[in-house]
Formats: structure tokens, C-alpha cells, sequence
């Protein structure tokens, strides 16, 4: 028997070396390595973008997606609720005017204790939103601090202007955040504390107010037309 291997297969041991000097200068190269029948009919991803991350919402998530009307109280001009007391037709984010979207309630947390329209023998202009402790108050929309002062009415109240002829009116605070006239604030910022400052004795809540029209010289935010927060159309959270 002869105990050389022959020629034939010593130059087909020579092709099989080569091949695989190849491939490994070709994936060491950054050439793409000959495909194999494992990597056969296998597409090639490498090169495909990245899915893109969702969307951020453009409206922060603070604000309460649900209301409900406090239990144990009368509560005037009451929405129309189920049987937990919650509103049905309650939207968290609305639009007032082509560009502006506002929270409805822009409380941590709380319940509606006053809706809008007469209540006794007065207008009232906003909702009043109770809660028994000092929650966080927060900008119902972006825009620019226009007025922060102490009224007796109204106690520590502070006013937003939202652009295209929209305001904010926020009342009977605790006390302000960390802010000041002409600041400017987005959506979801702390303006304040839920309180019960007023020339009289009241109930810890929010008077929240959504006003419209020009700023008056001498009236200032008073010059406005309040609007019912609860019949504005309802706006998408997100784009």
C-alpha cells in the first residue's frame, strides 16, 4: 500500500486551506465572508436603520385622566357622572383656540366640588377642584407668566397667558412655586400649592379659570370672557 497521499489529494488539500485563508482575510477586512449553506438564503440586516423610538407625547402625563365629582357634597352645575361618581364625558387635554392645549384639571390630584355657571345668585366663572391636602398646582398649558398677586377675593392668584388671546386664572393658592412674573412655563410645571387664601374663611381648592379677549389696560385679566372649561372640544395628548 502506498503511504503517500497522492497528488490529487494533496492539491485538494491545498484548495481547502486557501478557502479558508480567504474567508478569514475576508471577515477580517470588513469584506462581507462568502455565503455558506448556513447563511444562505439568511438576509443581511446589518446594514437596516434602527427602529425609531415612539414619539414623545407632546402633552406631559401629570395631569388626571379621569374626574370625578366629590362625594358628600352639593355640587353646583354638577357634570354628568356614572355611578362611581365618575365624569363620562370628561377630557383630560382640550383646545382653546387654533394652537393651545390645556389640561382641564391641572391638579395632582382632587375632586370637582363647583362647576361653571350660576351658582346662588352669581356667575361663576371657573371650576373649583377640592382636595384635603396642599397638591401640587401645574400649568395647564405653555405660555408666560403674566400676573402673580395677592387679591382679596382671590387670595394668592396667578394668571397665564397661553397666546392667541387665551388665559389661565389660577386661585386661592397655598403659595407660588418657584417662579415669577414673565417666566416663561410649559405644560405640567408647578406654579403652586393647593390653599385657602382668601379675606375669608374657605375650603382648600383650586378656582380654575380658562379666559379669553384682549388684556384690559386698567382690568387686567378681569377685562377677559371666562369660557367653561368642561365645553371645550376635546384635543389629542400626543402630536
Amino acid at each position: 500500500m502506498n503511504r503517500f497521499p497522492s497528488f490529487r489529494a494533496l492539491a485538494g488539500a491545498v484548495m481547502i486551506l486557501a478557502g479558508v485563508s480567504a474567508t478569514s482575510e475576508a471577515v477580517t477586512s470588513g469584506i462581507p465572508a462568502p455565503m455558506t449553506d448556513e447563511t444562505a438564503g439568511v438576509p443581511d440586516l446589518s446594514a437596516e436603520p434602527l427602529p425609531e423610538a415612539p414619539a414623545e407625547l407632546a402633552f406631559p402625563d401629570v395631569f388626571p385622566v379621569s374626574l370625578k365629582v366629590c362625594p358628600v357634597m352639593h355640587v353646583f352645575n354638577r357634570p354628568e357622572t356614572d355611578e362611581d361618581l365618575v365624569m363620562v364625558n370628561y377630557a383630560p387635554v382640550v383646545s382653546a383656540g387654533e394652537s393651545v392645549k390645556l389640561a382641564t384639571a391641572p391638579v395632582a390630584e382632587g375632586c370637582l366640588s363647583s362647576g361653571f355657571g350660576m351658582r346662588r345668585t352669581r356667575l361663576h366663572e371657573g371650576v373649583d377642584y377640592f382636595n384635603h391636602t396642599a397638591v401640587d398646582i401645574y400649568a395647564a398649558g405653555d405660555g408666560v407668566i403674566k400676573e402673580m398677586v395677592y387679591r382679596n377675593d382671590f387670595g394668592n392668584m396667578l394668571v397665564i397667558d397661553h397666546g392667541d388671546g387665551v388665559f389661565t386664572r389660577y386661585a386661592h393658592l397655598q403659595s407660588f412655586g418657584n417662579i415669577k412674573e414673565g417666566a416663561t412655563v410649559e405644560a405640567g410645571d408647578v406654579i403652586g400649592l393647593m390653599g385657602n387664601t382668601s379675606s375669608r374663611k374657605i375650603a382648600r381648592h383650586l378656582h380654575f379659570e380658562v379666559l379669553t379677549g384682549e388684556w384690559g389696560a386698567e382690568a387686567g385679566s378681569f377685562a377677559l370672557t371666562p369660557l367653561n372649561v368642561f365645553d371645550l372640544p376635546a384635543a389629542d395628548a400626543e402630536g
